[in-house]
């Protein structure tokens, strides 16, 4: 006869059986749709619990390179499951079009980011990413941007000095050069603080590159996504510990507000003066947060803090990309000083906005890197309804590429649209020669059949880049400024083929941002 607890264990035992299996019943089911149109669309396989996660065995390092090679391999529309999530790729500009146009939630996976930028523009829920862009449009407009150009030139001009110290050197990185730069101007122009006031601005880039990368590892590392696991391991001690450091930073610049609040209208300060002055980021956003409970305190904290590292950081990568580019290919930067002087003259006079309008070469040689050497390379939208994806759009201005297919697929609620901007970038039947270096291709006539989500550097759509217009001045005078000073000679690259990029936040070259810098005769 057995005993008594031996049969308790064993009712035990069929029990949690019984319960898990339900769970696992009612947890399946409650997913049906995201299996049952996920199994209509194409991709490589899966296995389970895993999913397609074996193609990014080998974290960060790889992932950039083995999701091209996915991207490649695959068609137009496919999938692939990352563990329990459903995610769908597509490099159709129809599709892109579509998601970016109505779909504005992104996945988990931002949230990630969460210490560094909370709910700021950049990774906020729709619903609050919806009502702060609407109080941030405003300071964006071309008049207060117009306003900035002086203090464009004022740093442009302090960066080519700091560039003296590279000079003639075999090789030379300047990317915390630059990024130092794009900083101060930022303090300068959206936040309205004179950056000389403000203290620690080396230790807060570097303490927010390092929180970037660490939180990069996270991403990359499917063991450190659960959060008991992440608080618990020296990784997320360390973002814990360095994000109210980070954060110190921008109550500092708040701090300097106060102390310096916007002046008045006087004799030498006109009235257009005084709307450039308020409406600027920062200050517009303080005026906002007395009437605007959406926008207390910590909301002007966050905001002011993603506008900062995000705006300062994509310029000065994309500044040093194309400092890489123009030493690959000479003939380029040849074009671009004969542009300059043109422009310019020979005086080296300060430049006006009428002069930034007229570098219409040196934009497209930003664009044609923006292209080849993408920053953001990848954007995620999360599914909060069911769309259609492979419908030909009522508003397209090109169809001539676009294939439609016959059963337009269902892309499901709680699933994924992984848009590939990099990918398509490099797509031939978008871009002839797509791996070829020319900036002529953004001349107007030959863009006319090119669909408009062929090239989005800066995203599509209502959740676009806020400051991309921003982005391209400060970019064109700062990149006057030292190829007025300075012949770009290559140094670590000497091809295209050699800028191998690494994917965290956003990508850089794995090698760094090395140059060879010469002084104009």
């Amino acid at each position: 006869m057995k005993p008594a607890y031996i049969d308790m264990t064993c009712a035990l035992t069929w029990l949690f059986s019984a319960l898990a299996l339900l769970f696992l019943i009612k947890y399946n089911w409650s997913r049906r749709w995201l299996y049952y149109y996920g199994s209509k669309i194409n991709g490589p396989f899966a296995w389970p619990i895993i999913g397609s996660a074996h193609h990014f065995i080998g974290g960060q390092k790889v992932f950039y390179k083995n999701m091209i090679k996915l991207f490649e391999t695959q068609p137009s529309i496919f999938k692939f499951w990352l563990g329990k999530d459903l995610i769908v790729v597509t490099s159709r500009p129809e599709d892109v079009e579509t998601v970016l146009s109505n779909c504005f939630g992104k996945p988990k996976f931002y949230d990630y980011s969460y210490k560094l930028f909370r709910d700021g523009l950049l990774i906020a829920p729709a619903k609050i990413w919806k009502d702060r862009r609407k109080t941030i449009n405003p300071t964006f407009n071309p008049k207060i941007l117009n306003s900035f150009i002086d203090i464009f030139g004022k740093h442009a001009n302090r960066l080519v000095d700091v560039f003296e110290e590279g000079c003639g050197k075999e090789s030379f990185d300047v990317f915390l050069k630059l990024f130092r730069s794009t900083l101060d101007i930022a303090c300068e122009t959206l936040a309205d603080v004179d950056s000389d006031l403000i203290k620690g601005q080396d230790a807060y880039l570097q303490k927010a590159i390092r929180m970037e990368d660490v939180l990069a590892i996270r991403s990359f590392s499917v063991w450190l996504h659960p959060d008991i696991v992440w608080n618990n391991s020296s990784f997320g001690k360390e973002v814990e510990k360095a994000s109210p450091e980070v954060f110190g930073f921008i109550k500092q610049i708040l701090g300097l507000k106060k102390l310096y609040p916007v002046p008045t209208v006087s004799e030498e300060f006109t009235l257009d003066d005084e709307f450039c002055k308020k409406k600027r980021f920062l200050n517009h956003l303080l005026t906002a947060s007395e009437t605007n409970p959406q926008f207390n305190e910590l909301a002007v904290e966050e905001e002011t803090q993603t506008i900062l590292i995000t705006g300062s950081e994509t310029t000065a990568i994309t500044i040093g990309m194309v400092l890489i580019i123009l030493g690959i290919y000479p003939e380029v930067q040849e074009k671009i000083m004969d542009e300059l002087e043109l422009v310019l003259g020979p005086d080296n006079r300060e430049i006006t906005l009428d002069d930034i309008n007229k570098m219409e070469y040196m934009e497209r040689v930003i664009k044609e890197t923006l292209r080849v050497l993408p920053i953001v390379p990848i954007i995620l939208r999360s599914m909060d309804e069911d769309i259609k994806l492979g419908i030909k759009s009522k508003n397209s201005n090109n169809s001539k590429n676009f294939k439609p297919i016959t059963d337009p697929y269902i892309i499901p609620t709680g699933s994924f649209v992984l848009v590939p901007i990099g990918h398509i970038g490099k797509k031939p039947e978008f871009w002839k020669e797509p791996n070829k270096f020319d900036p002529d291709r953004f001349l107007p006539e030959n863009n006319t059949n090119r669909h408009r989500c062929t090239f989005i550097p800066f995203s599509y759509g209502a959740r676009n880049c806020v400051g991309f217009k921003y982005g391209m001045m400060s970019m064109k005078v700062l990149l006057a400024a030292i190829l007025n000073k300075y012949i770009i000679k290559p140094a670590q690259y000497k091809s295209l083929e050699e800028i191998e990029l690494i994917f965290g936040m956003v990508t850089k070259p794995k090698h760094g941002f090395k140059i060879k810098l010469e002084r104009k005769i």
